[in-house]
C-alpha cells in the first residue's frame, strides 16, 4: 500500500487519478483552506489536514517524519502560499526520502521580487530597469533616475498583493503615504503585450505548454480581468531570449516541479516581470488547449515518470466573467466543452469569496467565436470589453494557422 502527501489544495482532483492508478492508496493532503473532501472529489483513500500557512522547514519536516510517505508534493497555490516554496526547499534539501520541490535557491529568486532583479541583474536577464529601495526615500531617488509610469512592488507579498502603479510623482507620493513594506522594488513600466508560460521540470528535463496571451499591459495590473489566449508565437528574437533565459534557469537553479514565466513583448524582445514557482491561472488554458493536464503531467513527474511532448491543438480563449445564481452560460456555438472556473469550489477557486469565474474553451471558427462572446456579454457575464477579446480571438486565430504548434 503506497502512501503519497501533498503539500497543498490546489486542484487535487486532477492529482488523484494518477496516484491511483499507480497504486497509492491512500492520499494525505495538507490544506490551507477547510473543505468538504466528498463534496470536491471521490474522496476514497484521502484524508484532508490542516496545512499552517506560518510553517517553518522544521515544521515541514515535522510532518514528513510523522507520515513517512512514499513520496511528497510541494503543491503551493497563489493565495496565502506564496512564501512556502522557500520553506518546501529547505525542507527537501533536509530529507531523506523524495520531496518533489524547488530548490530553496530558485524558489528565493521565484518568490522574492528584490532577490529576481538583483540576480536578474548579475545574470544579464531580461528585466525592467529598476533599483531596490529600503525605505521611502530611496523610492524617491529611484523614481528621479528613472522614467515614469513605474512599478512598485514589494519584496515578498501575496498574490495581487504589494503591486502598485504610478503614472506621477503624484500618484508615487499616495503610494507611499499609503503604506509600503521594505525592501520594495522600483521599475520602469514596459508597455507591450503581457504573456506567460507554464513549464514542469523533472530530472533535469523541462516540458512547457503554449504561451498565453494576456493582452496589453495596463496600469492595472491584473491580467485576470483580461481576455487571454493561446498559442502565442513570439518574434523570432523573444523566442530566442526567452530560451536562453529558461535554460540558465534550468542549468543552475534546479527548479523541480511546475514553473511559470511573466513575460513583456515589447518589439521583438522580452522583458521578464515575475517567476510563479507553482501552477496557477494558466493551466486550465494549458489542459484545454493541448488536451494535455499539467497537474496530471506534474504528478506523473513525481512519480518518476518522463515528461511528454506538448503541442498546441486549437486556439483557445479564456474570459474573465462574472458567476450570476440563475443565470447560465450561453451554449458554445460549436459545441465544443466550455469549461468554469469558478470561487465557489476550494480546491478549484481561481479567486477567493467572489462571483469571478473564468471560462474556458477552444474555438474553431472565428465568426462563432464572436458571436459567443456577444453573447457573453449581452448576459451581463463579460468582465472585460467584448472588443478586447474579439482581438485576441484574431490574434489567436492569426498564429495558429490551422496547424499543431510544436512548443
Amino acid at each position: 500500500m503506497k502512501k503519497a502527501l501533498i503539500f497543498g489544495e490546489y486542484k487535487i482532483a486532477r492529482f488523484l487519478p494518477v496516484l491511483r492508478d499507480r497504486g497509492y492508496t491512500r492520499v494525505v493532503v495538507y490544506s490551507a483552506v477547510e473543505f468538504d473532501p466528498a463534496a470536491e472529489f471521490d474522496a476514497d483513500g484521502v484524508e484532508v489536514k490542516s496545512l499552517d500557512l506560518g510553517w517553518s522547514a522544521d515544521d515541514v519536516l515535522r510532518v514528513l517524519e510523522a507520515e513517512r510517505p512514499d513520496v511528497a508534493i510541494a503543491n503551493p497555490y497563489a493565495h496565502g502560499q506564496e512564501q512556502l516554496p522557500i520553506v518546501y526547499g529547505r525542507a527537501a534539501a533536509r530529507w531523506d526520502g523524495r520531496f518533489v520541490a524547488h530548490s530553496a535557491e530558485f524558489a528565493e529568486v521565484a518568490c522574492d521580487k528584490v532577490r529576481l532583479h538583483e540576480t536578474g541583474t548579475e545574470r544579464g536577464w531580461p528585466i525592467p530597469a529598476g533599483a531596490v529601495c529600503a525605505d521611502a526615500a530611496e523610492v524617491a531617488d529611484a523614481a528621479r533616475e528613472l522614467e515614469f509610469p513605474l512599478v512598485i512592488k514589494e519584496a515578498q507579498a501575496q498574490a495581487g498583493d504589494g503591486r502598485f502603479y504610478a503614472e506621477s510623482p503624484e500618484e508615487l507620493d499616495a503610494v507611499l503615504a499609503a503604506g509600503l513594506a521594505f525592501p520594495a522594488i522600483v521599475q520602469t513600466f514596459k508597455r507591450g503585450v503581457e504573456t506567460g508560460v507554464e513549464l514542469i521540470t523533472s530530472d533535469g528535463a523541462s516540458t512547457r505548454w503554449p504561451v498565453v496571451s494576456m493582452g496589453p499591459l495596463d496600469a492595472g495590473l491584473d491580467p485576470s480581468l483580461r481576455a487571454r489566449v493561446s498559442p502565442y508565437v513570439l518574434p523570432e528574437r523573444a523566442a530566442a531570449r526567452l530560451d536562453a533565459f529558461l535554460t540558465d534557469i534550468q542549468d543552475n537553479f534546479a527548479p523541480f516541479g511546475p514553473w511559470q514565466i511573466d513575460f513583456a513583448v515589447a518589439g521583438d524582445d522580452i522583458v521578464v516581470l515575475e517567476i510563479n514557482p507553482r501552477l496557477g491561472g494558466l493551466s486550465d488554458m494549458g489542459r484545454t488547449g493541448t488536451g494535455t493536464d499539467p497537474h496530471a503531467v506534474f504528478t506523473a513527474a513525481a512519480l518518476g515518470e518522463p515528461l511528454p511532448r506538448v503541442e498546441a491543438r486549437a486556439v483557445t480563449i479564456e474570459l474573465p466573467s462574472t458567476e450570476i445564481p440563475g443565470t447560465e452560460v450561453p451554449a458554445h456555438p460549436e459545441g465544443a466543452e466550455v469549461t468554469e472556473v469558478t470561487a465557489r469550489r476550494p480546491t478549484n477557486r481561481c479567486f477567493i469569496n467572489t462571483d469571478r469565474m473564468q471560462l474556458v474553451t477552444t474555438v474553431d471558427d472565428l465568426d462563432a467565436g464572436r458571436r459567443w462572446v456577444k453573447e457573453l456579454d449581452a448576459e451581463g457575464l463579460l468582465r472585460c470589453s467584448p472588443e478586447s477579446a474579439y482581438r485576441q480571438l484574431e490574434q489567436g486565430f492569426g498564429a495558429f494557422g490551422g496547424a499543431a504548434v510544436s512548443l
